[in-house]
């Protein structure tokens, strides 16, 4: 048998990026920075000392880097460049601000007030079995007889990733709920607070139980609307790129 060796060739490890994808994903994401580059000197944006160096700062206690030395090593070892690490630092810190000058907050409003199913939202819990019949009585002893879903999920339930908190699975949008068969997904957004529907048949043969705790509207808080800012920024960025 051949002696082992924990010698790994760099051919080998170029190899195995661009086998996983990740090769043509940072390649991609090079040429995003070119992009980012580009338009932001057309939009007179640039990047200062005191924010790279803040950049930087961050970048190193992430990585419990707190002393030169430290950082020295780590940059050795890792065979990269301050001038790599601050090229990646500048085109974040470019594309935070470019998103903050192209995308407005009229544009979000639009956006968020054109698209409101979009930031529907369900809380549910399931129950899930494998035979018609129990379901059915399972679904009747909730509805008619009070029986708690929850206990009856703790119970019942095939579903090993929630039957241990009671069936509950959390919230769902409606682009998620869109993957469920048949009107499932109708019948949640219409069910009121605490109602059970089902049981819904779905693929492999399960039978499916429904409490829907709550349905709502995400609000466009600052959260929501940081994620939206982005969002819109990379479509523009994309539409760009195309052209």
């Amino acid at each position: 048998m051949a002696e082992a060796t924990t010698t790994v060739q760099q051919d080998d490890i170029i190899a195995r990026l661009k086998l996983s994808g990740a090769w043509f994903a940072a390649a991609a994401e090079l040429e995003f920075e070119g992009l980012i580059s580009k338009v932001a000197a057309d939009e007179g944006v640039a990047v200062s000392d005191d924010e790279l160096q803040s950049e930087f700062d961050a970048f190193r206690a992430d990585l419990d880097l707190f002393k030169a030395e430290e950082t020295n090593a780590w940059l050795a070892d890792s065979g990269i460049t301050v001038e790599q690490v601050e090229a990646m630092l500048e085109s974040n810190i470019l594309q935070a601000k470019l998103a903050d000058k192209l995308i407005d907050d009229a544009q979000i409003d639009a956006h968020y007030n054109q698209n409101p199913a979009a930031f529907d939202y369900a809380e549910i819990s399931q129950l899930v079995v494998d035979n018609s019949g129990a379901a059915g009585e399972l679904a009747l002893s909730i509805r008619e007889e009070g029986e708690d879903f929850a206990a009856l999920a703790a119970e019942h339930s095939l579903d090993d990733s929630t039957s241990s908190d009671g069936g509950y699975l959390g919230l769902i949008s409606r682009e998620e709920a869109g993957g469920l068969p048949g009107d499932i997904a109708d019948r949640i957004f219409a069910a009121s607070e605490s109602e059970v529907i089902g049981p819904f048949e779905v693929p492999g043969g399960g039978h499916l139980i429904i409490r829907v705790e709550e349905v709502g509207k995400h609000e466009l808080d600052d959260d929501l609307r940081a994620v939206l800012r982005g969002q819109l920024f990379d479509a523009h960025m994309a539409q760009l790129a195309d052209n």
